[in-house]
């Protein structure tokens, strides 16, 4: 039997090919044949400019000129196309493709990450319209930042709410998007955890050459992030301290020792050797959890505050929050030590809760 999966497939951005990845070895795993079903995204509440950013095509190449190539400069944009060119190779090397209006699959499932979220538009198939099949579940599904209110402001609630009641079983990856779900349909939805957490990468590794020689702390950020003057002079100044060399992985910052461009599980690995993780996005703190490495995670205020609080309190991680980012806050931070036999009992059991979720809706017997 197939099993169709509605997500962000084709995002330029490790963590989103993560969970993609996980999420297709635990449909293998549950003996099902995972397949990627493909959608154009849609971008009707954007600028031009905004939706250049997000489509590569011969209309958005001036956009790129003159945004990457000369206002960001020409090491990011040299860095970004290496990072896109190694994740095509690797989502093409590791996944089967069908168009989501097309493909018969027996099952679908919308998720994980921000699939909910409509700021750009409004993607119709992640709400089950028009997708070929009749059993559809949402897994770890995300409205990010959107609300009910902004929802309304769109006049987007009845198509939501239509798709979203016809969906066999829900499941939210975050408080908001529970709330938000129950109001739209009146219905109760699992909390459960990212596929990047419920799938077991312990025995998953690849081969990296570009894992450093040196100490190094992992800088995870996106480059429009980790840009302030007086965070860069701070996390520099903690680094130097600590006789430890910074290293961006994934994304590009000019200012660490080191940029790195990799795919997902090359990403693990530099994870995995990393002595220390600074991060503020919400894959990162999941990647620190499952590699069980110190970490300081800055909550901001817009992009992610939603999912990335509940992330914290969900897995107990609420101590290793960052207030500001200073060298003293950092500091303290990682003076408290990591306790993982406790995060990993509490990360067990919400695995069984979503394994049983997910069990449940693929008609599975225990």
């Amino acid at each position: 039997m197939k099993v169709g999966i509605l997500t962000h497939y084709n995002v330029n951005n490790q963590g989103a090919q993560l969970q993609m990845y996980a999420m297709s070895k635990i449909i293998e795993e549950m003996g099902f044949e995972p397949v990627i079903l493909t959608y154009n995204k849609n971008f009707d509440f954007v600028s031009k400019d905004e939706k250049n950013k997000n489509i590569v095509s011969i209309s958005s190449i001036p956009y790129f000129i003159k945004e990457y190539i000369m206002k960001k400069g020409i090491g990011i944009t040299y860095f970004n196309y290496k990072k896109y060119t190694k994740n095509k190779k690797f989502r093409k090397n590791n996944f089967i493709y069908k168009r989501y209006s097309e493909a018969n699959v027996d099952y679908a499932i919308v998720g994980s990450d921000e699939v909910f979220s409509i700021p750009m538009g409004v993607n119709i198939m992640m709400y089950g319209h028009c997708v070929n099949t009749k059993r559809m579940i949402a897994y770890a599904p995300s409205f990010g930042q959107t609300n009910i209110e902004l929802i309304n402001r769109y006049n987007a609630k009845e198509l939501i709410s239509s798709g979203l009641a016809k969906f066999k079983d829900l499941s939210a990856r975050d408080e908001n998007t529970k709330k938000i779900i129950k109001e739209l349909t009146g219905r109760e939805s699992t909390l459960v955890c990212d596929p990047v957490l419920l799938y077991d990468f312990k025995n998953t590794h690849t081969k990296f050459k570009k894992i450093p020689n040196k100490k190094y702390i992992i800088i995870y950020a996106y480059d429009r992030h980790m840009i302030d003057k007086d965070e860069i002079q701070e996390i520099k100044k903690y680094a130097k301290k600590k006789g430890l060399i910074t290293v961006s992985a994934g994304t590009y910052h000019k200012w660490c020792d080191k940029n790195i461009s990799c795919n997902c599980l090359e990403w693990i690995e530099l994870f995995r050797n990393a002595e220390q993780i600074i991060t503020d996005t919400f894959h990162g703190t999941i990647l620190s959890t499952i590699t069980e490495k110190p970490m300081a995670i800055y909550v901001r205020d817009s992009i992610n505050k939603n999912k990335l609080t509940y992330l914290l309190k969900q897995l107990k991680l609420e101590d290793r929050k960052l207030e500001k980012i200073t060298c003293q806050n950092i500091e303290k931070v990682f003076s408290k030590n990591m306790e993982y036999q406790k995060i990993n009992t509490n990360l067990e059991n919400l695995r069984n809760i979503s394994r049983k979720y997910l069990k449940g809706a693929l008609d599975l017997n225990e």
